[in-house]
Order: C-alpha cells, then sequence, then structure tokens
C-alpha cells in the first residue's frame, strides 16, 4: 500500500477532524458515529481517563453538557503507513465556558471503514494551562 494520500483522502480526513468539533461540542449522537469507529478511544493524557467504543465516548461528550468546551482543531498533519492507517498530529485550541482558554495537541490514529475515515484513536495532551479537569 501507498505511503502517500490521495488528494481525496486527504480532504476526507481534513472534513473528518472538521467534524469532530462539531459532533464533541455538540454531543451529536449521530455525527459522533460518523467521527469514531465504533471501537474508537479518546485518551486524555493529564488526567488519564480513556474511554472506548462509541457509547463511552457519547457519554463523555454529554457528561461536559451545556459547557463543553469549544474545540478548534488547527495545522494538521497526516502521515500514511504501509498498512493502510493514517496517523495525525493535530494542534487544537479550546474555549471554555468561562472564557478561559487552553490548548495542546492531538496524536490521532485514523482507519478506512466502509463507510468512511474515523478516528481509532486519540491522545489529547493539553500543553496550557497546567491544570485542568479535561
Amino acid at each position: 500500500m501507498s505511503t502517500e494520500l490521495s488528494p481525496t483522502d486527504a480532504e476526507q480526513l481534513r472534513q473528518l477532524l472538521a467534524r469532530f468539533s462539531h459532533a464533541f461540542d455538540n454531543a451529536d449522537d449521530e455525527a459522533l458515529g460518523t467521527v469514531f469507529a465504533a471501537d474508537g478511544v479518546i485518551e486524555l493524557a493529564r488526567t488519564g481517563a480513556v474511554f472506548t467504543g462509541l457509547a463511552e465516548i457519547r457519554a463523555f461528550a454529554k457528561e461536559l453538557g451545556a459547557e463543553s468546551p469549544d474545540h478548534q482543531t488547527l495545522d494538521s498533519v497526516l502521515t500514511p503507513d504501509p498498512d493502510g492507517t493514517v496517523h495525525g498530529r493535530s494542534r487544537y485550541l479550546v474555549l471554555l465556558a468561562d472564557g478561559a482558554v487552553h490548548n495542546g495537541e492531538y496524536h490521532d490514529r485514523y482507519v478506512r471503514t466502509p463507510d468512511g475515515w474515523r478516528i481509532a484513536h486519540r491522545r489529547s495532551v493539553p500543553r496550557y494551562p497546567l491544570a485542568r479537569r479535561h
């Protein structure tokens, strides 16, 4: 398999990254199914929390409720592997309900499913501020 992304795959992955913010921040159950693989994982580096599978990811998004952060994904670098998976590294900025801002990186692994690209694993690594719950 090629280690080059086709323009179509690159655009589909960019769209996937954009859909994450809309789906997660709005706890949109249906849309989250278009973002994460059925066995997808979110891992929070700061707290060690891990959410495995769509049910746990959906519950995590809902738990944040009305004060859900507003995520912005930036400067994504996509690296295809010979086995067909793609790794991504993106910067993020988050606006919190109280107006505070924090940032960090997503370390992702994407898989192609019959329904399109999905996030198989996302590790969120915050940078600043140094102490936040999620």
